[in-house]
């Protein structure tokens, strides 16, 4: 058939789950696309289960009834590249049930890097015809963290990554971790960073800079960091952090200590942003950059990177998170399965890959709850505007991503200064501390912020040139998150904030999602008609409706509710029956219990197997065991029945992996070098495993060197203290390794 149909999701329970579906001509090879997340459907945020809710609205968008029409399906692989369990240590959700029973044909599943997804995603949607790609992320395929690309026409080449430390896990962790910003938090993170300033150097972050290399291996431990004991209890769960350091507890966030803090990791993340930028060119040597992945996210260091790299042009694409990586999936089997070396035609304008909501659905809906409206008028809302009144409003289709560019936006007066304090306090009831971005008509930009280039998606941060003029979208430091908005890109939206212009002679709203606080954004009219009855939104816009806020609110919230539970209840069970080939909650619980089993074998037993077997194998052979003194200690421990009788030399590291105290090795015969030919080299280190591989390689083999860790192993350390204290309370102290 000349009509091609991919569909792209993820591989494992994510807080980012969605799915996107990219339809192919494969006549003159022209792409459309749709990509949701499946948090705006179900209403839940981050809620780590299958996109059913999204695949259905993706294939209801193309008018597909049924899988078999599509033609392939993309995913990405994260610690083993197989599409069942692709995270083995993990633990078995309802997310993994409903992968085994997904009524499609698994010869048709292709599996990708997950940063390749990303690149994809940014490369293919740029308009480059040739571009560096730079993917800066958490945690990839293989626990990469850092990976350089280069694109030319429809191919992407891998040219190098990084695994196991990088600015995105650092990051996250002192987001969770220390200021207790929750999942997702990056971005308060970020908007809090700039109140720190002054209190900066609280602990010490210490990295290292090596071109791809960001070791931040003296700060923080190495990947990975979740696994199935996580999930079973709280004590299981270690800190990845290195440092000893305060909790933030009771929201007190701009306290010094942890608004210094939240600078000091923000100031990390631009410097470690501008060394890449500059490395990857200088290794690339192209005038474009493309950029994507979880950092990306971070407007702030990604204005740095482009002032200070020599690239005439960047792109960052909008839903650079893993979010995004849906529609990286599906666009790169579109290319690469179907198109190969033909060029391939993609309209990539905008950000806006939802699905339009007919006139009809929302007169119905107004209709069936008695909820009076009238129409929409530019001039109207922007007079109102003028006057203090805040809006929300839904337009056409929904942005991609988590920045909300005027389709899915509350709107406010930028210039009022208490405007901002207002909307955060008694409209979205989050932090005080974050701020707004002012959407800006892309010909007056230059007028009002230091930019250089357009920024359509908020992913670049200016300082402001008239901070005095729009108090509410201007951040403590002077700046603001940019959106540029063009007649080509939303053509509504322009025309809003034009008769807001020519009333005002600002040509600047405030934006901010339209969602409230622990909410996704809205999606439906039906999710906007709630958000703007529960907050202090003045008016709503649903399309050409203009809607006031009607005497019975209470009454209509509850009708409301119930009737959009029932909805999503209801959807549920048809998908489930759709698209699974069977469902017993019983048998989940089965299927539960026995993964999860393997799961806490593979995080902490199956090191200790390996270890044996290696042991066993060379029985009456020459082994040096190389590592550090507590990683060491740990595994003799664990071991003192294999070790007492066996003639092992050792070579002891002067450093430690975690803990700061030294302990006596018994049983090891110690030595002072590795350069006694030995049969076997057994790294005795979990932090510094692959550092200490190069240091041995140039004289054992690579057969020779062996390592008793995969990706998805904890340490002996942890296998030693949770077999220890199992019955105990608290397995580390304060999430933290204190002693054996």
């Amino acid at each position: 058939m000349a009509i091609k149909y991919i569909l792209g999701i993820q591989s494992i329970a994510s807080h980012d789950t969605g799915a996107s579906i990219v339809r192919l001509d494969t006549i003159d090879n022209s792409i459309k696309y749709v990509c949701i997340s499946e948090e705006r459907l179900i209403r839940k945020k981050y809620p780590y289960t299958f996109p059913i809710h999204s695949i259905n609205y993706c294939m209801e968008y193309f008018k597909i009834n049924n899988l078999n029409r599509i033609d392939l399906m993309i995913s990405d692989w994260n610690k083993v590249k197989k599409w069942q369990r692709s995270g083995p240590s993990y633990n078995y959700s309802m997310f993994d049930y409903i992968k085994e029973k997904f009524k499609f044909d698994e010869k048709k599943i292709i599996q990708i890097d997950h940063h390749l997804a990303h690149a994809a995603s940014t490369y293919y949607t740029s308009n480059f015809k040739e571009s560096a790609i730079l993917i800066v992320d958490g945690q990839g395929s293989d626990l990469e963290t850092t990976t350089y690309y280069h694109g030319v026409k429809n191919k992407i080449t891998k040219i190098e990554n990084y695994r196991e430390y990088g600015i995105g896990s650092a990051y996250a962790a002192v987001t969770s971790r220390i200021l207790n910003l929750g999942t997702g938090g990056e971005g308060k993170t970020m908007g809090l960073a700039p109140y720190g300033e002054k209190h900066k150097g609280k602990i010490k972050i210490k990295f290292k800079l090596d071109g791809i290399k960001t070791d931040f291996s003296q700060f923080m431990k190495r990947q990975p960091f979740q696994d199935v004991l996580n999930q079973i209890d709280k004590k299981y769960i270690s800190n990845p952090i290195k440092e000893k350091h305060k909790l933030c507890k009771n929201k007190n966030h701009l306290n010094p200590y942890f608004s210094g803090i939240a600078y000091d990791i923000q100031d990390a993340s631009e410097k470690i942003m501008v060394h890449l930028g500059k490395d990857i060119q200088k290794k690339i040597k192209s005038e474009n950059l493309c950029l994507a992945g979880g950092v990306a996210l971070n407007s702030v260091a990604n204005k740095k990177l482009y002032d200070a790299a020599n690239f005439k042009k960047m792109f960052v694409f909008p839903a650079c998170s893993d979010a995004g990586l849906p529609f990286g999936l599906a666009l790169w089997g579109a290319v690469n399965k179907y198109c190969k070396n033909k060029k391939f035609k993609i309209n990539f304008d905008n950000a806006y890959t939802g699905k339009n909501y007919s006139n009809l659905e929302i007169n119905n809906l107004l209709k069936k709850f008695k909820i009076k409206s009238k129409k929409n008028e530019d001039d109207e809302v922007a007079s109102l505007l003028s006057k203090g009144k805040i809006f929300g409003r839904l337009s056409e289709a929904s942005e991609y991503g988590p920045r909300a560019l005027g389709n899915r936006s509350i709107l406010a007066d930028p210039r009022d200064v208490k405007m901002r304090d207002y909307i955060n306090k008694k409209v979205k009831h989050r932090e005080v501390f974050r701020p707004f971005a002012p959407s800006v008509l892309e010909d007056e930009y230059d007028k009002h912020f230091d930019l250089k280039t357009v920024s359509p998606y908020m992913l670049l941060v200016a300082k402001s040139k008239k901070p005095n003029t729009i108090p509410s979208a201007i951040h403590i430091d002077g700046t603001a998150r940019v959106q540029t908005v063009s007649k080509i890109q939303n053509k509504k939206f322009y025309n809003l904030i034009k008769a807001f212009h020519r009333i005002t002679k600002v040509p600047i709203l405030l934006n901010t999602s339209f969602n409230d606080a622990g909410e996704p954004l809205v999606e439906t009219p039906l999710d906007a008609l709630l958000c703007f009855l529960k907050t202090k939104i003045d008016y709503l816009i649903i399309e050409d409706k203009l809607i006031y806020r009607p005497k019975n609110s209470k009454k209509i919230i509850k009708k409301l509710e119930t009737f959009r539970n029932k909805l999503i209840i209801n959807r549920e069970k048809l998908l489930l029956k759709k698209f699974m080939k069977s469902f017993s909650h019983k048998e989940f619980l089965i299927r539960r219990k026995n993964e999860n089993k393997l799961a806490i074998y593979e995080a902490i037993y199956n090191p200790s197997k390996i270890f044996c077997t290696i042991l066993e194998r060379y029985k009456n052979k020459k082994i040096l065991l190389i590592g550090t003194n507590d990683h060491t200690a740990a595994l003799i421990k664990t071991h003192k029945n294999k070790l007492q009788n066996r003639a092992i030399d050792y070579f002891e590291l002067p450093f430690n992996d975690f803990l700061k105290s030294k302990n006596k090795i018994e049983f090891l015969n110690s030595v002072t070098n590795i350069h006694n030919n030995y049969d076997a080299i057994i790294i005795s280190s979990f932090e510094y495993m692959e550092q200490i591989k190069k240091i041995i390689n140039p004289n054992y083999s690579n057969k020779q060197i062996l390592s008793i860790y995969n990706n998805r192993s904890r340490s002996i350390v942890d296998t030693h203290l949770i077999n220890k204290n199992k019955n105990k309370k608290n397995i580390y102290k304060n999430g933290i390794y204190q002693k054996l």
